[in-house]
């Protein structure tokens, strides 16, 4: 079951072929679940292999990424940048670290 929500804006600013992608960038040299997310729109065509769904057909992430979020509760949102597209999430600006010590997103009860 997934708790991933796009807001309209997000909806709006993705394109025909292009999916939402969460992306994992290891940080840490001594395991490789210590890292980071970083969530950005991908072309249908360019999406890894790997990639495991979270809202199928819209929302994908990286293997292990999607270890971490998914059941979490993520809203997606984007806000323009002049001419770019900034898709941002309403993750703690810690996640990536709490993930990496067993720490869950939201506490126990998926409750803020």
């Amino acid at each position: 079951m997934s708790f991933v929500t796009l807001t309209p804006a997000a909806r709006e600013a993705l394109r025909d072929d292009e999916v939402v992608f969460f992306d994992w960038h290891v940080t840490g040299l001594c395991c490789a679940d210590a890292g980071e997310f970083s969530v950005r729109p991908l072309r249908r065509s360019r999406l890894p292999r790997r990639a495991r769904g979270l809202l199928p057909g819209v929302v994908y992430a990286h293997p292990t990424a999607w270890v971490h979020l998914a059941g979490a509760p993520v809203v997606i949102d984007c806000r323009p940048l002049w001419r770019w597209r900034r898709f941002t999430t309403d993750l703690p600006p810690d996640a990536g670290l709490r993930c990496c010590l067993g720490r869950p997103l939201y506490g126990s009860s998926h409750g803020r």
